[in-house]
């Protein structure tokens, strides 16, 4: 085992929220830390909010030699949708407590007020002020205390971005330098319209404060290796995504009664590659196909997307479910005869390879990408492992599908796995580079 001595403590599931990470999230963070505890001899401790769902690829945040510390954040810190103000001063008022209606009055006008500096650059978001006491609450933790760590490791993507303030405010409190892993950018984020110029100028603000304590910064998409490189102050690591299956999952199962279609993954309503989805869904369906077939998706939202597909009038066709675990997500993964990766708004000139595409490549299926602009990066994969197609139209998509689904051979057997880069390779090599950023 190579540094067998290295301690780390990681933030993969520290988030504020009762959702936790979703399961493709999941995938990235915990095969990495669990490479490095497993293959690498790491001590490797993951911090788990006490009472958020687990998502992990470790059934109920147990396996392998990762220690859960399990903490559970102090009242007021969660980031759950607050109960509505007008709602909660009048139940105040009605069971007669003054004193909590003008706390509930005062608490308002101080988010409003920081609100409105914060986007100005005159205060830190709410988000970072509670991220910042999580941090300090978390430092003050006896599990943490009596550990001397080497590191602190955060993965951040969409959505959970104010982690990097709980790692800096740890990485601070503990005297401690940080590693970072950039599942998506955040002021770099690459779909184009998620901020404005002003917007992404303030929070680059924000990145370059909390990055400060960090040694090394990994990525998954080689545009954003080259955006960081031209303002960050430590080295940048290309931790390509790649494939994730446990020997301990089970297989799928031949599907001989219909075409299955499936999409895993975040609805991104406003997204072109959704209704690009709806749209091929509605073409297939006046084709006249031979064999009845479904589109099975596994969304943060199947509410929104059952409203989408009345909207489309392919109800019929569509079967809205919420998150599963990534066992569970592996074997409809095995047994669907196509795997969709719709486009969720990526701008032109920052092409993504998404996390899913491994999985879905290994798998051994053929992959269909709904997206508005062509994606060089993504059809060379596909052409190199004769895995599917880039479609940038619903017409195309779905002429492309319905030919799939003639092939007779779909239906008899599971297809043999194909060879493409295993997460626990990638991230075996991802800790020799942290090691060395760690001067170890």
């Amino acid at each position: 085992m190579l540094y067998n001595s290295m301690k780390i403590l990681a933030l993969t599931h520290a988030h504020l929220n009762s959702e936790g990470l979703s399961p493709v999230s999941c995938e990235r963070a915990d095969s990495v830390t669990g490479t490095w505890a497993d293959r690498l001899g790491w001590k490797v401790d993951v911090v788990h909010t006490a009472g958020t769902k687990w998502r992990g690829i470790w059934p109920g945040g147990k396996g392998m030699k990762v220690n859960i510390i399990e903490e559970a954040p102090p009242t007021g810190l969660m980031m759950e949708a607050q109960e509505l103000f007008a709602t909660a001063l009048k139940e105040s008022l009605k069971k007669g407590r003054p004193i909590k209606a003008a706390s509930l009055i005062v608490q308002r006008l101080r988010k409003r007020t920081r609100a409105r500096l914060a986007a100005k650059g005159m205060a830190d978001p709410q988000e970072l002020v509670v991220a910042m006491k999580w941090g300090k609450y978390l430092a003050a933790s006896a599990q943490i205390q009596r550990e001397r760590y080497d590191a602190v490791f955060a993965c951040v993507g969409y959505g959970d971005e104010y982690l990097l303030q709980t790692a800096y405010t740890l990485s601070e409190r503990l005297g401690l330098p940080m590693v970072v892993d950039f599942r998506d950018l955040w002021s770099g984020h690459h779909e184009a319209h998620r901020f404005t110029a002003a917007q992404r100028a303030l929070i680059n603000k924000y990145e370059r404060r909390l990055l400060a304590r960090t040694v090394l910064i990994s990525v998954p998409q080689t545009h954003m290796v080259h955006l960081l490189e031209k303002w960050v102050q430590c080295p940048v690591y290309h931790l390509m995504h790649s494939a994730y299956v446990d020997k301990r999952w089970e297989d799928g199962a031949v599907i001989s009664n219909e075409f299955t279609m499936l999409y895993a993954g975040k609805l991104y309503p406003l997204g072109p590659g959704i209704r690009m989805l709806l749209e091929m869904v509605q073409l297939m369906a006046q084709a006249g196909m031979t064999r009845p077939f479904k589109c099975i998706l596994h969304v943060d939202d199947p509410v929104a997307l059952t409203r989408m597909a009345e909207e489309y009038g392919v109800t019929e066709h569509i079967e809205a479910n919420g998150w599963i675990s990534p066992a569970e997500l592996w074997q409809k993964i095995r047994s669907a005869h196509l795997l969709l990766i719709p486009d969720s708004g990526v701008a032109e000139d920052h092409p993504v390879v998404p996390t899913k595409t491994f999985q879905y490549a290994y798998a051994g299926r053929q992959i269909l990408c709904l997206f508005r602009y062509m994606n060089d990066e993504m059809r060379d994969f596909l052409q190199e492992h004769h895995a599917g197609a880039v479609c940038t139209d619903a017409s195309a998509a779905a002429k492309w599908a319905v030919d799939l689904a003639a092939d007779a051979g779909l239906y008899r057997e599971l297809p043999p796995l194909r060879n493409v880069p295993m997460r626990e390779d990638v991230a075996a090599a991802y800790g020799k580079a942290v090691a060395k950023a760690l001067g170890k």
